[in-house]
């Protein structure tokens, strides 16, 4: 049931809160073109900037899973890391030639999105299931060349913790 995979679970999290609180491009006005993808899709990353016109892309990679706390041989709870990549580009008016939409600048506002939209889901509400606690371990930006792009990326690490198999 996909309710209850905990990879949608936390791409539906962020994509509902930045949909409700949209990300501004550098003009802090007009709102910035946002895509929610899994990881590994067949999506060209080039087409998605510059053919889709997107400015922010929030990837959705697959968990490691770890279970803790164990109970005579039994795990009690699982410990679920999750990563997220969000990655921006610069972009600009090729009318003005003038930059629109920073890629740092978009990082910074997809950053903020995303610590407030798991702050305010941090804990399932009461008697949900499955019952979850949700935090960033890890961020680590960094800048690259790739495809003819000069990527910057933001790897996050989200700890899902469950209350059971």
């Amino acid at each position: 049931m996909a309710t209850t995979d905990p990879r949608y679970i936390i791409k539906n999290i962020v994509e509902t809160y930045i949909t409700a609180n949209p990300i501004t491009k550098d003009n802090d006005v007009a709102i910035a073109k946002t895509l929610h993808l899994y990881e590994r899709g067949p999506e060209d990353i080039k087409g998605l900037f510059y053919t889709e016109d997107y400015d922010v892309v929030f990837f959705y990679g697959e968990p490691r899973v770890i279970p803790i706390r164990k109970v005579t041989g039994v795990p009690v709870h699982f410990l679920m890391s999750y990563p997220v990549t969000v990655v921006s580009v610069d972009k600009h008016n090729p009318v003005l030639g003038v930059l629109v939409c920073t890629a740092t600048e978009i990082q910074a506002k997809a950053r903020t999105a995303l610590r407030a939209a798991v702050a305010a889901s941090a804990q399932s509400a009461a008697g949900a299931t499955p019952a979850y606690e949700l935090i960033i371990t890890q961020e680590t930006g960094k800048n690259e060349w790739s495809a003819g792009l000069n990527l910057w990326s933001t790897p996050y690490i989200l700890n899902y913790t469950t209350g059971g198999p």
